[in-house]
């Protein structure tokens, strides 16, 4: 979940960002002059890199300070070699997304995929290759795309990656039962570990490295944290170095999962990947190319899955009204106990809720940019030029708090929002904008994995709350909600800065009740608002 771009590949869209502006960026000197017709320019405090220091200090948050303070629909940074269009209007993203020609996403996959993979000449070759499919549906990343969509869309194929991924998550939760008085974990921490293991199981299935490798899941997260440096490629073997040592223990555990066939037993996902690189002589490659893909699948779902929890557990009348939904798609038998069944497909429609809640957790907790490349100079919705060679971002924040389009309590947490506005378009047959909603991107790469996030992340939020009763541990009982992890660009919603230690109890009067999923009819039709 990120914002994740097009394609497994596409994945790697969350880090290019802020680091591929940096990094174009700093290749060049002053910059080129201004057009009047071009947005409306930001004076930088330094001359020529005042904007290229906010980067380096802020990350993508530069982006959501500049246009809190300015308010503008578009504006242009100047600095160095190249200039940065940010975009916060919805109808100005419509116009980008609609113009997949002129403003492009491909040439940062081209730019960032050696930095990422590290994969070497051949490799990037491979990558480049058709890789915007102009000359015709072939090619890696053409090929690999369509093969991600279609085992992500709602399916049997995606039904069985969110039944294995949720029955694995079972694992995890079944300890928390253990102590009458309760457990104290970090629970950031213990969802980390959790999704790490059940989402990967979920994609790579019976072989799953993970598994055999319990180590995989601190190399990964290693490789994460670095990948801002990676990125930047001064000398990563130093500036870098756990991240560039993570990335070849997870080279190598990869490379043993593909030898052993391990895709051949794995999801419809992990079988396209595969095929594709077979099929275009990049079949050595595969473990390298998986980094990216991992990005994708892992390093959102797990902090999506920390601030919903929060959000919930926080809110008293929330965590009440929730549970009173999900009972009412939840069956019961008795016998010598009592088995309480979560029917998953049940709930979108007996708690909407719940996935509303889901969405105003990604609305709020959502900090990410899309990036496209303008490859000619074009008039922006008949006014603004936006010049060739230059970089667009889009940053997510800035336009979900428009108090225009999401209400005057815009910077508050309301749980019904999207009940309401749901309920609003219906009455006035008129829906929301649809490029207002930023948590999967837009236009051509609409995230692909959002129905599986969707599904996993409502099924789980919803047996966590109907099975355990949470609380902070200390502090007196009262929750302190922490700041979200600056600086990050490998996901779409960031991290905590902090982690949260709390006690997990079993609800009272629910210590004999046995809880599970029912995966009855089809569970991975949940419809997020995406655009």
């Amino acid at each position: 979940m990120r914002v994740m771009e097009t394609g497994s590949f596409g994945y790697i869209a969350i880090v290019v960002t802020v680091v591929a502006a940096l990094v174009i960026l700093a290749n060049y000197s002053l910059g080129p002059r201004y057009d009047p017709r071009e947005p409306p320019v930001i004076q930088q405090k330094v001359p020529h890199i005042g904007h290229f220091i906010g980067l380096l200090q802020y990350g993508l948050r530069y982006f959501e300070l500049l246009s809190a303070k300015h308010r503008l629909p578009v504006f242009t940074l100047q600095t160095l070699g190249r200039k940065v269009y940010v975009v916060n209007s919805p109808d100005l993203i419509s116009a980008v997304q609609k113009n997949a020609k002129a403003f492009s996403f491909y040439p940062f996959v081209g730019f960032v995929a050696p930095r990422i993979f590290d994969a070497g000449d051949e490799a990037n070759a491979i990558i480049n290759d058709n890789i915007d499919g102009e000359k015709g549906q072939w090619g890696l990343i053409p090929d690999t795309s369509a093969g991600t969509h279609m085992a992500l869309a709602p399916s049997s194929s995606l039904d069985s990656m969110t039944r294995t991924m949720l029955t694995k998550l079972e694992e995890f939760m079944k300890p928390l039962e253990a102590s009458s008085v309760g457990i104290e974990l970090n629970l950031y921490r213990w969802i980390r570990t959790a999704f790490t293991a059940a989402r990967t199981e979920a994609v790579y299935g019976p072989k799953n490295p993970f598994n055999s490798n319990p180590e995989l899941e601190e190399t990964f997260w290693e490789f994460e944290s670095d990948i801002t440096m990676l990125l930047l490629g001064i000398a990563p073997s130093i500036t870098a170095r756990k991240g560039y040592n993570a990335r070849k223990k997870f080279v190598a555990a990869m490379n043993e999962y593909f030898e052993n066939d391990g895709p051949d037993t794995g999801s419809d996902l992990i079988k396209a990947r595969s095929a594709a690189n077979k099929r275009y002589g990049a079949k050595q490659h595969g473990a390298r190319f998986e980094l990216g893909n991992l990005i994708g699948v892992l390093a959102n779902a797990t902090p999506t899955f920390f601030w919903i929890l929060l959000h919930i557990y926080s809110r008293p009348a929330l965590l009440a009204d929730l549970r009173a939904g999900i009972a009412s798609a939840t069956e019961s038998t008795t016998g010598d106990t009592t088995m309480q069944t979560i029917i998953i497909s049940r709930l979108k429609d007996h708690c909407p809720l719940l996935l509303s809640t889901y969405q105003e957790t990604l609305r709020l907790q959502t900090h990410n940019s899309t990036s496209r490349w303008v490859t000619k100079d074009t008039l922006l919705a008949d006014q603004y030029l936006l010049k060739a060679g230059n970089i667009i971002q889009m940053p997510g924040y800035p336009v979900h708090t428009l108090s225009s389009v999401w209400g005057s309590d815009v910077e508050s947490f309301n749980p019904s929002r999207f009940l309401k506005l749901e309920k609003k378009s219906k009455e006035k047959a008129q829906k929301q904008h649809p490029a207002s909603f930023r948590s999967f991107g837009g236009g051509a790469t609409l995230c692909p994995g959002r129905h599986f996030a969707a599904a996993e992340i409502c099924a789980a939020a919803a047996m966590m709350v109907m099975r355990f009763d949470l609380e902070p541990a200390g502090n007196g009982g009262v929750w302190t909600i922490p700041d979200w992890k600056h600086g990050k660009v490998a996901s779409a919603v960031p991290p905590p800065d902090r982690d949260v230690k709390v006690r997990v109890r079993m609800r009272k009067g629910m210590e004999d009740v046995k809880w599970r999923f029912g995966f009855e009819g089809s569970v991975s039709k949940f419809e997020v608002f995406a655009g």
